[in-house]
């Protein structure tokens, strides 16, 4: 009886430390995620500021156009 107490209780802090271990992974992941989210963002916004007002221009306007198409053509289906 007193073994099956030690091997269980065993058991619980060992799934807790995975679990803890789990987690930092987790937030470790989700960190690294965001990281790429704002340098992706930050490349973005440099290319847009390197370029003339006209090709920014020209850049805005093909968006909107695409944009329109794509949303037209996912109501067809």
């Amino acid at each position: 009886m007193l073994l099956m107490l030690v091997i269980s209780t065993t058991v619980v802090f060992a799934q807790s430390k995975a679990s803890k271990a789990q987690r930092k992974a987790d937030k470790k992941k989700e960190m690294e995620k965001k990281k790429a989210l704002r340098a992706e963002d930050k490349a973005r916004k440099h290319h847009m500021k390197i370029q003339t007002k006209e090709v920014r221009k020209r850049m805005k306007k093909n968006r909107k156009k695409s944009a329109r198409e794509t949303f037209r053509r996912s109501e067809s289906y």
